[in-house]
């Protein structure tokens, strides 16, 4: 159960950072100083008392003795992302820092010790969540560094972000065709005496360079001026950030060959679905379509399509369906009164917190604040991971007050389902039920559950929220994700390894358009030096996902169907639970001739009148 002293901190903070005027005071201090003096985790001397009053510990034993052992280290770690997303006072974001440094000292003090790797090890021996954990605990040992190889890692890192969130950045044009309005030009561009047309870069401080270089590609009628200002922004950092990457690139070569792999990409996809850069490329490929449009040019071709004109919700309104709905899948879910709830009792956004329940079974609570700051989007946070026979959960949604268009309500649905899938996972291990069983496979889902809340609670979802510049806008991301992906999985591959040997051929793939300057294309986004190979998993998951939902318009068990997917009471694998749910074949190559299948007769219009009530039979 949530402690009172909790659910004020909770609303206290909430209410803090909006300032409102019966705001508490920030609970921000209390959690650093309950962070900074965590005892440091010796498991050595935990089992060592454990068999004071036992002979021979069980595998059973030793894994909830971890289990109880770690378990405060990973609530202080929950507590600190959530924290670190408000805007905080100076003081406070210090502490939290300090706080995110013993947290790390901490862990890496455990992964020393000997008895951890005992442990991960034997635990591969044990049942199948035991097997589960084994794992996660194999893949905290493989990304294990010492200080000094981790503090090179994230100031190289941060160095990369750095460089791309620069705006000391101008260009100068000699065409004068290329100029931008003089309304413009006085500020951020600046002409110099150069035999090319092409832009150039220099050193003259910007006060919001994106911004304007978004109003220039609107505005620039020349096709050939603003493809050559697009790539000439996109290679912004390739001279600041080109050491910084290359020692990420390096440190992870030699942590692929110390654990004998011949890249970093394999050593990556290793643990993965998607186990293999093979795999991952036919995925990629799989997933590639040529829009015909650029990206220099996708803003003005967006502005002269017709835009969706759906109408607005109440978001509480829409939440409140969605705890309707849910209770197909077994779901309850109850109101608690809070503090400062009769101050006013007829605001439909006013704070509150919901109590959920599977099977008559207590998951957590779900703590549901409105953001009044009209550019912040809905989102779901982790203030407490569930875990069975150990802890309830808490989860926190802070949601924008109204959906107006298809994005508000993605955002609007994904948070619900991630809060309500965290919930209702029943593994007893804490990384089990936070970690998944995969990167690129962990957050399927709740990708699934988003899906199904969409078609439910908007019938007329596409033709009221996707009209021609929404569709184009959805694609357009889509491929500039697959191919920064490809370039992300090619850029950590041994040089005479690589599954995209000409990327330049995959961006013409795309867009229909060329972009030569290769050597530029690392360094245009910052995903390559955090998510690196793994890029691809978003889509991936969500790929799945789609399988998933098509695959089970029919399924009547919906009961049955949520303990399989999110539940997973018995810890079945991802192919298990697949097998289970989707019907055989369910390895990676197989699924990914279904979901080109699938999205190939959806693009044809087979599936349009099927709905989610449709009868018929799930594959379990």
């Amino acid at each position: 159960m949530l402690k009172p002293t909790l659910l004020v901190s909770l609303l206290g903070l909430s209410l803090y950072a909006t300032n409102a005027a019966y705001a508490a005071p920030s609970p921000v201090p209390l959690l650093v100083e309950q962070c900074l003096r965590l005892p440091n985790i010796e498991l050595a001397s935990a089992f060592a008392n454990a068999r004071l009053t036992t002979a021979q510990l069980t595998l059973a034993q030793r894994a909830l003795i971890f289990e109880q052992q770690t378990i405060g280290l990973n609530n202080i770690n929950d507590r600190l992302n959530y924290y670190r997303g408000f805007n905080l006072p100076s003081e406070e974001r210090e502490g939290l820092l300090q706080c995110q440094l013993r947290l790390a000292d901490t862990l890496s003090q455990l992964l020393n010790q000997a008895e951890f790797s005992q442990l991960a090890y034997a635990l591969a021996q044990g049942n199948a969540e035991q097997i589960l954990l084994s794992q996660q605990l194999k893949h905290l040992l493989q990304q294990h560094w010492s200080a000094e190889e981790k503090a090179k890692l994230h100031t190289a890192q941060a160095s990369i972000g750095q460089g791309l969130g620069s705006q000391q950045f101008s260009l100068a044009f000699n065409d004068s065709q290329c100029q931008p309005e003089a309304t413009q030009q006085q500020h951020l561009l600046h002409k110099e005496d150069d035999k090319s047309d092409r832009p150039k870069r220099s050193s003259a401080k910007q006060s919001d360079f994106s911004g304007t270089i978004v109003s220039y590609l609107l505005t620039q009628e020349n096709a050939v001026c603003r493809q050559n200002v697009w790539q000439a922004y996109q290679a912004r950092a390739s001279e600041t950030n080109q050491t910084a990457l290359q020692r990420i690139a390096e440190q992870r070569q030699q942590a692929a060959t110390a654990a004998g792999f011949t890249d970093y990409s394999a050593l990556a996809l290793s643990s993965q679905q998607l186990s293999s850069p093979e795999l991952v490329k036919a995925f990629l490929d799989s997933q590639t379509q040529d829009l015909q449009v650029a990206p220099w040019d996708i803003g003005r071709t967006l502005s002269q399509q017709a835009s969706a004109k759906g109408p607005t919700w109440q978001t509480s309104d829409v939440l409140s369906r969605s705890f309707t709905y849910l209770q197909v899948f077994g779901l309850q879910f109850e109101t608690i009164a809070t503090a400062h709830a009769e101050k006013t009792p007829t605001d439909p956004n006013r704070p509150y917190i919901v109590r959920v329940y599977h099977q008559q079974r207590l998951l957590g609570e779900v703590y549901v604040a409105y953001n009044q700051n009209p550019q912040q989007s809905s989102q779901q946070q982790t203030l407490r991971q569930s875990v069975l026979g150990q802890q309830f959960g808490q989860q926190a949604l802070d949601l924008k007050p109204q959906l107006s268009n298809y994005k508000d309500i993605e955002q609007l649905t994904e948070s619900i389902a991630e809060a309500v899938t965290s919930l209702a996972k029943a593994s007893h291990f804490y990384l089990n039920n936070a970690m998944g069983q995969s990167q690129d496979s962990h957050f399927v889902a709740s990708l699934w559950l988003a899906e199904v809340l969409r078609h439910q609670l908007f019938p007329q979802f596409e033709q009221s929220y996707l009209q021609e510049r929404e569709t184009l806008a959805k694609a357009y991301s889509k491929q500039l994700k697959v191919f920064r992906a490809k370039v992300a999985v090619n850029f950590y591959q041994d040089v005479n390894s690589q599954v995209y040997p000409d990327i330049g051929a995959e961006f013409s793939a795309s867009f229909g358009q060329n972009w030569p300057q290769t050597k530029d294309y690392p360094y245009s986004f910052n995903a390559i030096a955090n998510e690196g190979p793994l890029y691809y998993q978003s889509l991936w998951q969500a790929s799945l996902a789609q399988l998933i939902v098509q695959a089970t318009l029919g399924c009547q068990d919906k009961l049955q169907l949520f303990n399989l997917l999110v539940v997973n009471e018995d810890a079945l694998n991802v192919s298990e639970q697949l097998n289970a749910i989707i019907g055989a074949p369910v390895d990676s190559a197989s699924l990914i001739q279904r979901i080109s299948n699938s999205a190939a007769s959806e693009h044809t219009g087979n599936s349009d009148n099927q709905t989610f009530d449709a009868t018929g039979s799930c594959a379990f």
